[in-house]
């Protein structure tokens, strides 16, 4: 037997001729707690998160996932798929067990002609769009350059287009995976129709998805920013006004709008960065020239700080998000689902960031709605509510944080207000913790989880993909 340790202790104890086993049938590389390459594959998004698997398997291929699941399944270890690593939860690793780490599987082929793309599960955003944009397509994809494919796209990958073009999910045609038996399947609207359901929305729960078919949809490469930001003494008159504009909102504006404070990002001015600020960032995906006309309402609320709306490349807004949400920072992002933004949500949000601890902790509004929900249908199960809210704790300094309180408060707050119909969550924005009381599975897959459980008892019956918003086999016909 061989223990594989880490500074805090004993990891894991596990038979060396079955890892030598493991190392000669794989393609791909085995990291090792005493291998070079190890600290940076423990390296996730959220600095919040420090956990120590025992292995991780760099996989080159299909065929590397399935004996990366199969020796997990036989050593009883705890099983995480590590894709873009962005997850704020920090389900790409598991504490003491083993990462399947799919970074190096990171091809994209586009057909402009046919308007498709076959992506990889190792790709970002920024990744998919630098094939695409240049014949003036993309898929749906998050709204960070730095975000995975695979995370983002299988919880229902909302992105700067959503309004006009819907989820990453309605874009899917297809998937491959492997299951928890070590199967390759194809997951389509022809191929196995109910897993093909249940991965577009229910995340990760089925098995580890090594190739994506999305269609591509015509955007860019050039758009009409939107990038403002008012003085946090504006916020009353500019929540108002976003409300009043978003409702009759074209379907080619996708907007977000952020109560916390003016980045310290180029090209912000120095002595602006860090200022208490009321913020809405977005995209018209239409004509440039229609764009300035329809955003003009929201550019002249109040004197701005900085106003940085312009014609922009629509790769500029992800690498935006990039920047905005440094890798290594503490995060812990809630959310809730509304139908309108009453003046009880207007009035919680504006108090609510009064009372943050931290300077660079904020609110935002998503607006939705439009074409989301109009592919085939799938697990996704708030494709009807008009905004999202999310709770954004960010910090630099502490790991014991009252971050995590203030979030914890302002979901609740939010989520009381039935009069603007709040329920729900984004498998994204689940916070670090769960606390006793909260069932984030019953928030994000709302009244489909008993389908689910069907599907997921149906493809992984022990519940070996189990590091996400869990699913469980148990609750079948429950």
């Amino acid at each position: 037997m061989a223990s594989y340790k880490h500074p805090l202790g004993i990891v894991a104890s596990l038979p060396e001729e079955d890892v030598k086993e493991l190392d000669e049938g794989i393609r791909g590389d085995l990291v090792l707690p005493d291998s070079e390459d190890y600290e940076d594959t423990r390296n996730v998004w959220n600095g919040l998160v420090n956990k120590y698997p025992a292995l991780v398997v760099r996989a080159k291929g299909a065929s590397d996932v399935a004996n990366a699941v199969g020796f997990a399944t036989d050593h009883d270890l705890d099983l995480a798929i590590r894709g873009g690593a962005h997850n704020q939860a920090g389900t790409a690793l598991a504490e003491g067990g083993l990462v399947v780490d799919l970074s190096e599987m990171d091809s994209v082929s586009v057909d402009p002609d046919e308007q498709v793309a076959r992506v990889e599960p190792g790709t970002r955003a920024e990744d998919v769009l630098a094939e695409t944009q240049p014949h003036g397509l993309a898929p749906p994809t998050g709204s960070a350059g730095d975000v995975g494919i695979p995370g983002s796209t299988l919880g229902g990958g909302i992105g700067w287009m959503r309004c006009k073009n819907g989820l990453g999910i309605d874009a899917l045609r297809s998937v491959e995976l492997v299951t928890a038996e070590g199967e390759l399947v194809k997951a389509s609207p022809e191929h196995n129709e109910d897993l093909f359901w249940a991965v577009r929305g229910g995340g990760g729960n089925f098995g580890v998805v090594t190739n994506f078919e999305f269609d591509l949809y015509e955007v860019g490469p050039m758009v009409q920013g939107l990038g403002i930001f008012y003085p946090a003494d504006a916020a009353e008159d500019v929540l108002e006004t976003y409300r009043e504009v978003m409702v009759d909102a074209p379907e080619e504006l996708t907007t977000i709008l952020l109560r916390g404070e003016v980045p310290g990002l180029p090209p912000m001015p120095d002595e602006l960065a860090g200022t208490p600020a009321v913020g809405i960032l977005g995209c018209y995906t239409g004509n440039p020239e229609e764009g300035e006309e329809v955003i003009e309402p929201l550019r002249s609320v109040a004197e701005p700080l900085i106003d940085m709306s312009d014609v922009m490349p629509y790769e500029m807004l992800h690498d935006l998000g990039t920047q905005m949400y440094p890798w290594g920072r503490k995060y812990t992002h809630r959310s809730v689902f509304l139908d309108e933004l009453t003046d009880e949500a207007h009035d919680i949000i504006l108090e609510q960031m009064d009372e943050a601890p931290t300077p660079m902790d904020a609110i935002g509004i998503w607006s939705m709605g439009g074409n989301i929900g109009h592919g085939p249908d799938a697990a996704y199960a708030w494709a009807d509510k008009q905004y999202m809210i999310t709770i954004e704790g960010n910090w630099e300094e502490t790991a014991n944080s009252p971050n995590l309180e203030w979030a914890r408060e302002t979901e609740q707050l939010l989520r009381d207000l039935d009069d603007a119909g709040a329920e729900g969550a984004y498998a994204g924005f689940t916070g670090v913790e769960e606390q006793e009381w909260e069932d984030w599975s019953e928030q994000v897959y709302g009244d489909n989880y008993d389908r689910l459980a069907e599907v997921k008892a149906e493809y992984d019956p022990d519940n070996v993909f189990s590091l996400n918003v869990n699913i469980d086999p148990a609750d079948r016909g429950d």
